[in-house]
């Protein structure tokens, strides 16, 4: 299929059942808000510093027969961001949408963003015209973005770097940056107006240490701090304290003390003042199951399901079940960024990955020997 030459008059088209309705509104929103890096414009809208415009159907037709008019959007978009779960299988429009991309030989401009049940692989989550083209041109295949993996934010710049052509993590420092100056700026402003509105009361002194757990885990982001509203970033590692003012008639409530790093479980906890002029604070942080989880499915080269695979990771070994799943869950101790895996079966060609990184969505294929 020939890609079709034409001048694009969009960024994307968001393609989704209207089920997923929620989660479209907030793509398109967070997308059409995202400013771009300085070295990059939009050659879209000339002269603007965002991915916009960001097209979100918001009929609810499953004829599975598109219109003159929403086809016309389709050709004229950039990509198709594509919302794959078990509600957009099944619907014939967004199947009918993909087939529109697929047959104007953009197929590599397709973006599957997944909302996985815990239960469905991911394949099985594409549309129907999706299913059978893979099934027809196994060579083929599309990458997907898992929005629960590594939370939404996480997903939402996966889609722009994979729309930019830029690498995730040099975009993912840049958004984070962004977001502590604009935290930082947030907190000044709100101190200004605790001060003035509180003069008349003696501030309590809230002192709080951030304790995280040790392992041979990367360390994770700054640590996202937010203590009664105000919001705090704090440099990542063992022990970090920031000192932080409460109005005086705090002292006779609870304070709310939240406590956000990547890699690690978030603390959300009502923690009282006291009467004094100072409050000292410990928090300590705990390991997430981000490295924890190698799951998924192994499947042959027709993409059935295949039982009795062994599949072994740092030592620890279980078996495909009938619908071809396994799950292997590692102690903290044995836990890494990345770890070899190895399947084997009689009758098929091991797989080995030296350097695969946890996940609850693993795929893999075995072929005959």
């Amino acid at each position: 299929m020939k890609e079709v030459n034409q001048p694009y008059s969009l960024y994307a088209f968001i393609s989704y059942s209207h089920r997923d309705m929620a989660v479209a509104k907030w793509l398109q929103k967070r997308l059409e808000r995202f400013r771009l890096p300085t070295e990059i414009h939009n050659d879209i809208e000339e002269g603007s510093k965002y991915l916009r415009p960001i097209f979100r159907d918001q009929s609810d037709l499953n004829t599975g027969i598109l219109g003159d008019e929403l086809r016309h959007n389709l050709l004229r978009s950039k990509f198709l961001i594509l919302i794959c779960s078990q509600s957009s299988s099944r619907s014939e429009w967004v199947s009918a949408e993909a087939r529109t991309f697929v047959e104007a030989g953009r197929l590599d401009r397709i973006i599957p963003v997944f909302i996985p049940d815990g239960t469905t692989p991911e394949p099985e989550l594409f549309p129907a015209f999706l299913r059978d083209y893979f099934r027809d041109h196994p060579d083929r295949e599309l990458l997907g973005i898992d929005m629960n993996r590594r939370g939404r934010e996480k997903a939402l710049i996966r889609i722009v770097s994979r729309m930019l052509g830029v690498s995730f993590d040099s975009l993912w420092k840049r958004h984070q940056r962004r977001r502590r100056a604009l935290a930082a700026a947030g907190t000044a402003s709100v101190t200004a107006i605790l001060a003035a509105a509180y003069l008349f009361a003696v501030p309590v002194e809230v002192n709080v240490t951030v304790k995280l757990q040790k392992s041979d885990l990367p360390p994770g982001g700054a640590i996202t701090l937010r203590v009664d509203g105000g919001e705090y970033s704090v440099r990542a590692g063992s022990k970090q304290t920031d000192r932080i003012t409460i109005a005086g008639h705090k002292r006779f409530s609870r304070v709310h003390i939240e406590a956000e790093s990547e890699f690690f479980n978030p603390v959300d906890a009502m923690i009282p003042t006291g009467f004094g002029l100072r409050r000292d604070i410990v928090i300590d942080m705990k390991r997430d199951n981000s490295f924890a989880t190698f799951a998924g499915t192994v499947t042959d080269s027709d993409l059935n399901p295949l039982e009795g695979v062994t599949v072994s990771v740092a030592g620890h070994r279980t078996v495909t079940g009938a619908d071809g799943s396994f799950s292997i869950t590692l102690p903290l101790a044995e836990q890494r960024a990345v770890l070899p895996i190895t399947l084997t079966k009689p009758g098929y060609r091991t797989a080995e990955r030296p350097d695969e990184s946890p996940g609850n969505s693993l795929r893999f294929i075995l072929h005959r020997q």
